[in-house]
């Protein structure tokens, strides 16, 4: 969803803001802004396409195997690692056919601005932020023990019966 939704965005953006300047959503805090950013986030290191590319499918790479595993899961990982997954992919989409990323959303305040990003953008932001949240928030104590059964940290203090009593 965040791959075809950032494309179709971005194609919309190509067609009706190339060379238009800066729409005014909400006042001067939002606007649609048409940019080609041949760099990284922040306009950073720019002509360095191989290398983005290169990074962005061992970034890929990394999401799927992460998503396979299981092995960092918690409510909502999936939700997140797919949408850093789908905002890496449709990014790398601009990279490999264009030279450079299509960016058209402006936020800010004044003359301090965010820099220019777009819908894959976002969806590696909220999906990043997520994960960092979880990761901070989410009880990773669930790791077997010798025994392979769960921890037996807590299990006691919840009621539960000791594993493998006839009271389970």
């Amino acid at each position: 969803m965040v791959v075809a939704l950032d494309q179709v965005t971005k194609a919309l953006a190509h067609r009706h803001l190339a060379g238009v300047g800066a729409i005014r959503l909400l006042g001067d805090t939002l606007r649609l802004h048409y940019v080609q950013n041949a760099g990284a986030a922040f306009s950073f290191f720019q002509g360095s396409r191989v290398f983005f590319i290169a990074v962005t499918l061992a970034s890929i790479a990394l999401l799927i195997y992460l998503v396979r595993s299981r092995r960092y899961h918690f409510r909502g990982s999936d939700l997140a690692l797919g949408l850093v997954l789908g905002g890496a992919i449709g990014n790398l989409v601009d990279r490999v056919w264009l030279a450079r990323v299509i960016d058209f959303l402006d936020m800010g305040l004044g003359r301090y601005r965010w820099p220019t990003f777009n819908v894959a953008d976002i969806g590696i932001s909220v999906g990043v932020a997520y994960l960092a949240i979880g990761f901070l928030l989410i009880d990773l104590r669930a790791k077997p023990t010798a025994g392979g059964g769960p921890a037996a940290t807590g299990d006691a203090e919840r009621g539960a019966p000791p594993a493998g009593s006839d009271n389970a």
